[in-house]
């Protein structure tokens, strides 16, 4: 009986091996659908091989994300950590304005400051009105003197006190209107 069970399998790799086929392999005796049915069964086993493969990868996909988001998870701020911030970006916000009222009141104060300083220079340097001590050269007895400062030209001294230039460089005995020098004394008829 052992001898039987040794042979069966040797008879079938046999069979097999010399180029027989059972009805199922050939098809020729297998019902039209049937076979339809194998192929419909093969088509589904295709589809869910696809699927299973296309499952892994998203689930592959998936466990890439969740990993890098757990690597990453100090990147995301805790809802502590941004109320923080909003209260450093307040208080941020609150300097700038403090700031900027600063320096619209220092602004104000520079320019009144130069303000002040500028009437100081306008009325150190507006012409002395003093009697000229000694007589005019061309006749004229009534006058003021005024001394030249940096800057000032005969055309600008003689529009300052609305008498034309002609006059005082006759007055003055100048020989050109181009020569007067700081701290000469000008005589300014009335």
């Amino acid at each position: 009986m052992k001898s039987i069970y040794v042979l069966l399998p040797l008879a079938a790799a046999l069979l097999a091996a010399s180029g027989c086929t059972t009805m199922v392999e050939s098809g020729d005796d297998v019902p039209l659908a049937t076979r339809a049915e194998v192929e419909y069964l093969r088509g589904e086993l295709r589809r869910l091989n696809d699927r299973q493969s296309a499952s892994e990868s998203e689930f592959g996909r998936f466990q890439g994300e969740m990993m890098s988001a757990q690597a990453g998870q100090s990147a995301f701020a805790s809802a502590a950590q941004v109320q923080s911030l909003q209260t450093q970006l307040e208080d941020l916000q609150r300097q700038i304005r403090a700031l900027d009222a600063a320096r619209v009141q220092d602004k104000k104060e520079i320019y009144d400051d130069l303000s002040k300083k500028i009437a100081t220079i306008l009325k150190t340097s507006a012409p002395v009105q003093t009697s000229r001590p000694s007589r005019p050269r061309s006749g004229s007895q009534s006058g003021i003197e005024h001394v030249v400062q940096p800057g000032e030209s005969l055309s600008k001294i003689a529009a300052a006190y609305g008498v034309r230039m002609n006059v005082l460089v006759e007055e003055n005995g100048l020989s050109s209107p181009d020569n007067i020098r700081v701290g000469q004394k000008l005589f300014i008829p009335d």
